[in-house]
């Protein structure tokens, strides 16, 4: 069966003010497929993505969608009001768009379920960003659109959360079309990666696959184009040399080929092949070479009544690389701010070496003042940096981070989070520290500058000490890994080893164990709930439901078939081939047996 188009961009052009984002884009979305969209920030991929979602226009070009297209945007910030509940949330959402009561409560049970949520009163307030993002996705979904769109879904999300996503895009039956700098992400996900970049060819790639797949397409189209532009170098140098000649155009053949050495040089001078936007995050260092930067001995630390981490001990030293990980609101920031000496602990000492040198980025990004300029941001005295040694002007270091002349007198509110990001970069850089320290250093970044945090936090000589959900980065990067959760703390070899530690500690043998040494009558019991409050299907109980009836008609279209196959005498003579019909046809009816097993154990659950 061919595949059917949702979705058809035809030469497609946008640009804001003078700058084109992209021009003569092309691109179809097909049924049930997963696109990544990737490009460096400001290239026009949220934009992209809002005109495939109808919510902004063209300049030019056609956007055709399929009757009855239903599709569903899912922006990087979410809007919601504080003192709602969630279960309110999606109610009144859903009650917009029309339809009745029975059907709201029907999507409300079944998408919230599926979002993890299992207090339907809670508070939008009392959220977490990556609780609310859940939420957000969760409303999308429950217009059961033919094709989702997410703007960065991944942005502020702890590893669990991201997984989760993972796994629940993977059992969707709709198309999604989302923008991520997540490696991992699109590897996992991605069935088509598309670059927007306006040095290519109509401004965009196309890579069949995951991520993997587009870097080795992309290396190969900018040598390709790398080939192509340096054949036309040649070729225009040659011509200057002609044309130097002082060759007398009086003929025909001379004129013409007077105008089309011109030509090519037009061409030459405007091609943008292969022009790739980047810069170099060279980390400036101390070269202190004590054996021990930072020594933590058995630091507890605890929030209220609650420890957050006990008896953590590590060695920081030269070319030590320390990842923290754990769920949002584990205590990654308060251990990172524990050994830098900002929190007393509650128990254990931290010893640093004499005169110890820390650059610290933290998430909020508090270094930055939203009420200067990036001039005065990046060099509060005269109008020079020094680096290294060497006395750099602003304009000259502000450039290296991709900012522009006209960058320097804007206030810093103004920037985007990119932008915020790469002048904190460009701040800590020019500090020789023992010690780097960032705490989610990876948001608002996209995949070029990542690919340069990762070559500059490799190449300093000095100790890393790094909060990150980038799974990538970790992997890249990581030398030693923190993982921390519910006040359990250990450090492992990989990022891998935490993880497989965590699916340990919580099979259900463990858990099992665990409630056999409660106590009777203990905390953990639970009491009868009504029904916003009470504990809803779980979450592949939940997506199992909401796919229950689309699985059982595929099956039974699979039975209808086989038996058609089978009635119409095509095989009547082939014993062989008549058989396998009849065994794949009764495992076929044995399916759709169970869905329908299935669907009723669903339903019971359902009601509670």
């Amino acid at each position: 069966m061919s595949a059917v188009p949702l979705l058809s961009l035809q030469n497609a052009t946008k640009a804001f003010s003078d700058r084109p984002l992209f021009a003569d884009l092309s691109l179809v979305i097909f049924e049930q497929e997963r696109v990544a969209l990737v490009g460096s920030n400001g290239s026009g991929k949220s934009t992209l993505l809002k005109v495939l979602g109808g919510i902004e226009e063209l300049d030019s070009g056609n956007l055709n969608k399929r009757k009855g297209f239903r599709g569903a945007y899912v922006a990087q910030a979410e809007s919601f009001d504080g003192n709602s509940s969630v279960g309110d949330v999606l109610d009144s959402h859903l009650f917009a768009l029309g339809f009745d009561h029975a059907e709201v409560a029907r999507r409300s049970s079944v998408y919230l379920g599926l979002a993890g949520f299992e207090d339907y009163e809670k508070k939008v307030g009392e959220l977490s960003g990556g609780w609310r993002k859940r939420l957000a996705i969760a409303q999308a979904l429950a217009e059961e659109p033919d094709c989702l769109l997410l703007d960065e879904p991944t942005n502020h999300l702890d590893i669990e959360s991201i997984e989760w996503l993972e796994d629940l895009l993977e059992g969707l039956s709709t198309a999604v079309v989302f923008i991520s700098h997540d490696r991992y992400f699109i590897e996992r996900l991605a069935g088509r990666v598309v670059e927007i970049n306006t040095s290519y060819p109509r401004d965009h790639l196309v890579s069949e696959g995951g991520y993997a797949n587009y870097i080795e397409h992309r290396e190969e189209l900018l040598e390709q184009l790398k080939q192509q532009h340096d054949s036309l170098a040649n070729k225009v140098r040659r011509e200057v040399e002609w044309l130097r000649q002082g060759v007398k155009a009086r003929t025909t053949k001379s004129r013409s080929r007077i105008n089309e050495a011109h030509r090519l040089i037009d061409v030459l001078n405007g091609s943008r092949i292969g022009a790739r936007a980047s810069m170099e995050l060279d980390f400036a260092s101390t070269e202190r070479k004590t054996k021990e930067l930072l020594k933590a001995e058995r630091v507890s630390q605890k929030m209220g009544d609650r420890w957050l981490f006990k008896d953590v001990s590590l060695r920081l030293s030269p070319g030590s690389r320390l990842a923290v990980v754990g769920p949002n609101g584990s205590g990654k920031t308060t251990l990172v701010r524990t050994l830098l000496g900002d929190l007393v602990p509650a128990s254990g000492k931290i010893i640093p070496a004499p005169n110890l040198r820390v650059s610290f980025m933290d998430q909020t990004r508090s270094v930055i003042r939203d009420d200067i300029s990036l001039r005065e941001f990046l060099c509060p005295h005269g109008d020079s940096i020094v680096f290294k040694g060497e006395s750099i002007h602003v304009a000259a270091w502000a450039a290296r981070f991709l900012f522009s002349h006209t960058h320097l007198g804007r206030s810093m509110v103004a920037l985007s989070g990119g932008e915020r990001a790469r002048a904190v970069f460009a701040k800590s850089i020019s500090q020789e520290s023992d010690i780097l320290v960032f705490d989610e250093p990876t948001n608002d970044l996209d995949i070029a500058t990542l690919e340069n945090l990762e070559e500059g936090f490799n190449s300093f000589p000095g100790a890393i000490v790094l909060i990150t959900h980038d799974r990538y980065l970790l992997d890249r990067v990581a030398s030693q890994v923190l993982g921390i959760a519910g006040g359990d703390a250990a450090i492992f070899g990989s990022y891998a080893q935490w993880d497989q530690y965590k699916k340990d500690k919580n099979s259900p043998a463990a858990k099992a164990a665990k409630k056999d040494a409660e106590p009777p009558n203990s905390d953990s019991a639970t009491g009868p709930a009504s029904r916003k409050t009470a504990k809803k299907l779980s979450y592949k109980d939940a997506r199992d439901l909401s796919l229950i009836e689309e699985n059982i008609a595929k099956a039974e279209s699979l039975v209808e078939d086989t038996r058609r196959q089978i009635g119409s005498g095509e095989y009547a003579t082939d014993a062989t081939k008549l058989s396998e019909l009849c065994s794949l046809l009764a495992v076929q009816e044995a399916e759709v047996e169970r869905l329908y097993n299935r669907w009723q154990e669903l339903e019971v659950l359902s009601k509670g």
